[in-house]
């Protein structure tokens, strides 16, 4: 349950990469807190650097994202996802996010493609889920797809 645990909260956390981009104007530098949860686990960020703000397409500095998870769970995003924003549908998207994590010695990286995420009313906070990740490397003890339940990005 623990190898499960650590890639659904790193799908989740590939899913939070989904969220950035290369900016379409003079960037404007700005930050962006983050929940992620799967099988009852719950990992979260805060003032993560982004390249722009809302709604200009946007990067995440991977760098920038330290995860608070369970003690036993090792995330790092593997990319800094492009994250573009739809102001009229209320979304934003990433075409692709790549998390690499770890458990007990065993390392895994997983793959979300095309997440997308709807902004709460007129606000910069954005929820979605569920995703699916899937396997890109790692061990043979890691699932080859695996569910995050929710992700949900609030950009300031």
């Amino acid at each position: 349950m623990r190898f499960r645990t650590l890639f659904a909260v790193m799908a989740a956390a590939a899913a939070t990469g989904a969220l950035a981009a290369a900016p379409a104007h003079a960037a404007t530098p700005g930050l962006v807190d983050g929940s992620l949860s799967a099988l009852g686990y719950t990992c979260t960020f805060a003032n993560a650097a982004t390249s722009d703000a809302p709604p200009a397409t946007l990067v995440v500095n991977r760098t920038t994202i330290v995860p608070q998870c369970a003690a036993d769970i090792s995330l790092t995003l593997a990319n800094s996802p492009t994250i573009s924003f739809n102001d009229t549908a209320g979304t934003a998207s990433s075409p692709r996010i790549d998390v690499s994590g770890s458990a007990f010695g065993i390392a895994c990286t997983y793959r979300v493609t095309n997440a997308s995420v709807t902004r709460s009313g007129t606000t910069r906070t954005y929820t979605g889920g569920p995703f699916s990740a899937s396997k890109i490397s790692g061990s043979f003890l890691c699932p080859a797809t695996t569910p995050v339940d929710s992700a949900t990005f609030t950009f300031h």
